[in-house]
């Protein structure tokens, strides 16, 4: 059974472990920081949220810990992103993506730019085919409630639209009391040149 945190505080979790997978500073206080477009980012260190934005940034009373990395395949080994895709949403509102894992089961994940890694619910892995019970390595999970391990599955494709990114490490988690199964994270956004346009509400992925 994969493991649940109470609802308050799981997506604060959630995020905390997303940053502590990147190599940074193993020390700086998480903060989180909205941008004009109304989008949430989370740097580590006030230092490292732009100067208009600081007197708002929030501490979120985490900090980096090392983790175990999943043991993913690097870049190279995924399939390069063909093409490009347009997602519409509601200014102001969170940006819901459709997803489609694996070619065809479907999920609907929060677009998160200051999430370093995609979390996805094990239901909807499972319905997309990934063997929960052969993980590829773990993150630490580290919040005001304690430690706890997330494991990561891998996938052979993600996609959004016609935007696709191949054989990639999933963190397998319950976001509980949160619309939607996950949160799509710059593992897979990365991989595109991402334009969130705030007044007509679209986001555009097109290939680097």
């Amino acid at each position: 059974m994969m493991p649940r945190v109470p609802g308050r505080v799981l997506v604060t979790l959630a995020l905390a472990v997303l940053v502590g997978l990147t190599p940074r500073s193993a020390h700086a206080q998480i903060y989180r920081w909205v941008d004009d477009a109304g989008v949430p980012h989370y740097a580590e260190g006030l230092d490292s949220v732009p100067e208009r934005h600081r007197a708002t940034a929030t501490p979120l009373g985490l900090r980096n810990r090392p983790a175990e990395p999943p043991a993913a395949d690097t870049a190279a080994s995924r399939s390069a992103p063909a093409a490009g895709t347009t997602i519409r949403y509601t200014p102001g509102e969170r940006i819901m993506v459709d997803v489609r894992i694996n070619g065809a089961a479907s999920a609907r994940l929060m677009l998160d730019t200051g999430a370093d890694r995609t979390l996805i619910s094990p239901r909807a892995l499972a319905a997309a085919g990934a063997s929960l019970t052969r993980s590829v390595g773990t993150g630490r999970l580290v919040g005001v409630t304690g430690d706890d391990h997330l494991p990561y599955v891998m996938i052979d494709s993600l996609e959004v639209g016609e935007a696709r990114v191949g054989r990639m490490p999933i963190g397998a988690y319950e976001v509980a009391q949160m619309e939607g199964d996950g949160l799509l994270g710059r593992d897979f956004l990365d991989a595109f040149n991402v334009t969130i346009d705030a007044a007509r509400g679209l986001v555009t992925l097109s290939p680097k």
